[in-house]
């Protein structure tokens, strides 16, 4: 999933540093910003780490809009 801004220059395939985040959904439908700041490969591998644990929880990793 891309959420790439329309003003942002950088390719889709460059790894973009600190424009990323990870949200949780709670089986209540309620969703907050766990972690911001991150790297592509640092909130993909936070999200898989916690649905390794289990949990019933949704984790996404997404980038960040501005």
């Amino acid at each position: 999933m891309n959420h790439q801004a329309a003003h942002d220059s950088q390719p889709d395939d460059s790894p973009a540093t600190g424009e990323w985040s990870v949200w949780r959904q709670g089986d209540d439908g309620n969703r907050f910003v766990m972690a911001e700041g991150l790297s592509e490969a640092a909130a993909r591998q936070m999200v898989a780490e916690f649905e390794a644990r289990g949990h019933k929880q949704l984790y996404q990793a997404s980038r960040m809009q501005y």
